[in-house]
């Protein structure tokens, strides 16, 4: 459970550190729009930090961790968040400063982004996955206790 717990925390520094360059640099510019970095910070605090800091709870409740899928969940999710928000950082910050990059390098970097979303989303359907199974196995076994010492 620590491990999550370590993750989280990760992501919450990172997100919050992205969050105070993105409003320095803007204001060290005078840049006054909204880039893709500034979602950076939301992003990564919510479905970095918030998921993180929630999945002990249904480890200690129905032991998720303990199922088979859950490990695939880990590799993809992280892989995944860590994908999309390396490139929304890229592209934020050539956004920030007001960069020039030729328009493949600007699909390019919507593309492999998307390719993280994408592995994010399979590691969400892993998760939801693991959680439906173990709730369903712990409901299956409290629906049996009371089968046993009902009166009928």
């Amino acid at each position: 459970m620590k491990k999550m717990y370590y993750i989280s925390i990760t992501y919450l520094i990172i997100g919050l550190f992205m969050g105070l360059f993105n409003h320095e640099v803007a204001y060290y510019t005078n840049f006054t729009g909204t880039t893709t970095l500034s979602y950076f910070h939301a992003h990564a605090i919510i479905l970095g930090s918030a998921l993180f800091f929630i999945i002990p709870i249904f480890m200690k409740v129905f032991s998720v961790n303990k199922h088979k899928n859950f490990k695939k969940f880990m590799i993809f999710y992280n892989l995944g968040l860590s994908m999309s928000l390396f490139f929304m950082a890229a592209r934020g910050i050539y956004q920030l400063f007001m960069l020039q990059i030729p328009s493949f390098i600007d699909h390019m970097i919507g593309g492999l982004a998307g390719i993280g979303h994408i592995l994010l989303t399979i590691g969400l359907c892993f998760l939801f996955n693991v959680i439906i199974s173990a709730v369903s196995k712990d409901y299956n076994k409290t629906e049996n206790t009371d089968k046993e010492y009902s009166i009928s």
